[in-house]
């Protein structure tokens, strides 16, 4: 004999509290990160900018050339959208 599965009605209705309270608590996340990101590229612009002037001091005053400033921040653009394209995907799995 095939047993039969069932599920009350409040198991159900728990469960969906549960999904919506999970959503709830990821999207809240979702913007904290979002939030993150967007202090962390205007930190990396700042630091850029810094970098830039600093070197072009240094460059000044002893006369001498050395790397491009912007190589040691080269990455960051990369590791940015990185992070967005992984906060995009779990957006993604979360989504009812």
């Amino acid at each position: 004999m095939a047993e039969e599965k069932s599920v009350s009605l409040g198991t159900l209705i728990q469960q969906q509290e549960n999904l919506a309270q999970a959503v709830s608590t990821l999207t809240a996340q979702r913007t904290q990160l979002e939030e993150q990101l967007n202090l962390v590229r205007s930190q990396l612009a700042t630091n850029n900018g810094a970098l830039q002037y600093a070197n072009a001091l240094i460059q000044s005053l002893t006369g001498e050339s050395d790397e491009d400033p912007t190589d040691v921040v080269a990455s960051a653009p990369t590791i940015i959208e990185d992070a967005e394209t992984e906060l995009d995907e779990a957006t993604e799995e979360v989504t009812l």
